[in-house]
């Protein structure tokens, strides 16, 4: 991912990363969960169009976990508003997920997608898999999120 300019957040494991995006309208950026997982992805875009860490992070469970390629995993909301945070700082442009499987029982449910992210000078496209979930209140939450991109990984440094 060189070659596109794409960096982990301060703090990553490794310089070099990828970027997964849903949606959020920057009104309502701040409510946390979705009436549908539907509404859940929609929302999660619309935030990280909006470059909104604080809304893309409101759709997660309090104990979610976040599972970027070539990085440490996040757990808890603060630290997964602070992981997009650092992504979303480096979109330039618009960000997509096209759905593309998924379940959706009484209280629990996946999604699996693709997704198309500008970073830098590039283009990105990669796939994400999320495990959701209802919360007391009934509104769907994002449980744990994996993603990484379709590139080939950068090459290694050279030797010293």
């Amino acid at each position: 991912m060189a070659a596109v300019g794409w960096r982990q957040p301060k703090g990553a494991s490794n310089e070099e990363g990828s970027v997964h995006v849903y949606g959020f309208s920057q009104s309502a950026s701040k409510a946390a969960g979705a009436a549908t997982p539907d509404e859940i992805r929609q929302r999660w875009t619309a935030a990280a169009n909006a470059k909104d860490a604080a809304g893309i992070a409101a759709l997660y469970a309090d104990d979610a976990t976040v599972m970027p390629a070539n990085a440490a995993a996040v757990k808890g909301r603060a630290g997964i508003q602070s992981f997009w945070k650092g992504m979303v700082d480096q979109l330039t442009g618009k960000v997509t997920l096209t759905r593309v499987g998924g379940w959706q029982g009484s209280d629990t449910g996946y999604e699996a997608g693709t997704y198309t992210a500008m970073m830098g000078t590039g283009n990105d496209t990669g796939k994400y898999l999320l495990t959701l979930k209802k919360g007391a209140d009934g509104k769907w939450l994002i449980n744990n999120d994996i993603f990484n991109s379709d590139l080939p990984c950068p090459p290694p440094a050279p030797a010293k």
